[in-house]
């Protein structure tokens, strides 16, 4: 599970080692957590008033990026487990919030769809979803990797600049953290 509160990728990283030396892990659960924590460590980055950047006028801001990945994993959760309940609720269309804000929202629905690949793992089928749990693990990474890469566009376009080791440390799965 992602643990909420304090250093989230270091939590995270924690608590997926656990579950490895106990023989428990669920490798679709474990490359969910990596991709997690690879939004915690992007956002940990984001500069002063990044936030607020996008891309071109009409698009969704930095902040209404991941806003718009905690408000996904919700619709699907909604969708496909509707009696799973999570702390913090969707957010509103054209809401800017702050990192904190943000922070707490993906670790509370990163920990709902952990248990949901979990659950859809050990059935071997995810609910309303045509193909296995690796297929729709694949998706929720493929998506939030896109968003991933229309933040840093957006920071970019708006002349905030982002150190090359974030870049390529959003690569890294292996030795990144989320706090720096």
């Amino acid at each position: 599970m992602v643990a909420r509160g304090g250093d989230l990728g270091d939590s995270a990283a924690a608590g997926r080692a656990g579950r490895l030396d106990a023989g428990m892990a669920s490798e679709l659960v474990v490359t969910w957590e990596l991709s997690h924590e690879a939004n915690l460590y992007l956002l940990a980055a984001i500069p002063r008033g990044g936030l607020a950047a996008s891309y071109a006028p009409r698009t969704r801001t930095v902040a209404a990026q991941f806003a718009h990945l905690h408000n996904v994993r919700l619709r699907w959760l909604q969708h496909a487990a509707p009696r799973t309940k999570t702390a913090v609720p969707a957010f509103p269309r054209g809401a800017q919030p702050a990192k904190a804000e943000l922070k707490r929202a993906l670790a509370d629905s990163a920990e709902a769809i952990g248990a949901f690949l979990e659950a859809s793992e050990a059935a071997g089928k995810v609910a309303r979803w045509n193909g296995p749990p690796a297929s729709f693990l694949g998706y929720l990474v493929a998506h939030e990797a896109h968003h991933r890469g229309l933040a840093l566009v957006a920071l970019r376009s708006a002349g905030h600049k982002v150190p090359p080791e974030v870049v390529y440390g959003l690569w890294d799965w292996g030795k990144r953290r989320s706090s720096r």
